[in-house]
């Protein structure tokens, strides 16, 4: 208790000294100043952070994130499962809505950033003038991260590479819809980037890979490689053409 005293002693003196000596209290205050002045652009810089991070595109899609972690149990291969059993069972109830976008994108993705805005504008205005023509269905969308770490990882597979073993069928199927899309007839869909789905190779694999699950239309009906448009309306008009299976998705096409 003594040092304790000691010290708060020290300190009361050391303040009485500066509020008695006139021409410290001005040197204190310029001081007080210049610190401000200086730590402006390290909080200014550390808020910039915080919001590029809120706005970044993997920020985006982890809204929407079913996560890897839990191998053959996850919540990605419970929705790839619903999908499959769905379409060769389509009585069966399922906790996953009617329609959605499945995206697979990465944390590090230019395309994912992308076709970040097309998604979030036609979000924004779904009830307004980019409703769907059937408004009974709300936006819905399923991101899966390819570049996801989980504990399942071995030394030679990471977790999407094992997924991508367990659910080959899936992306088979995903690509021969592909190509008997309208889209691909209408030359909108490469074959490289088909066989590169078909394939389920981990070091090939395209993102954002956009699958529109839509069970009014037998469960996967559309398959996107990538988000076009000059800005951001017009990618989401492209979107809504996919959620609709008009315009490019529809076999009346013209260009």
């Amino acid at each position: 208790m003594k040092v304790l005293k000691a010290i708060g002693n020290f300190f009361v003196k050391i303040w009485r000294w500066i509020k008695n000596t006139a021409w410290v209290q001005p040197l204190l205050i310029v001081g007080l100043i210049f610190a401000v002045i200086f730590s402006i652009s390290p909080i200014t810089k550390w808020i910039q952070g915080m919001a590029d991070d809120s706005n970044s595109a993997a920020s985006f899609y982890g809204n929407y994130k079913k996560s890897l972690s839990g191998g053959a149990s996850s919540d990605a291969d419970k929705v790839i499962n619903d999908i499959m059993n769905r379409m060769d069972h389509p009585e069966q109830k399922s906790d996953y809505p009617d329609k959605y976008y499945l995206v697979f994108v990465s944390s590090s993705c230019p395309s994912c950033e992308e076709a970040r805005p097309g998604f979030e504008t036609l979000k924004n205005n779904w009830t307004g003038s980019l409703a769907p023509k059937d408004t009974s269905y709300n936006y819905n969308m399923i991101t899966i991260f390819t570049d996801e770490t989980t504990d399942e990882a071995t030394a030679q597979k990471n977790a999407f590479q094992l997924f991508l073993d367990r659910q080959a069928y899936f992306f088979e199927t995903a690509a021969q819809i592909g190509r008997d899309s309208n889209y691909y007839l209408n030359g909108k869909l490469s074959d490289s980037d088909l066989n590169s789905l078909e394939s389920a190779d981990p070091d090939d694999f395209l993102t954002p890979t956009i699958v529109m699950v839509d069970f009014t239309a037998g469960g996967i009906s559309e398959v996107m490689f990538g988000v076009t448009g000059s800005n951001d309306y017009a990618k989401a008009s492209l979107l809504l053409h996919c959620w609709d299976h008009s315009e490019e998705f529809s076999q009346n096409y013209t260009a």
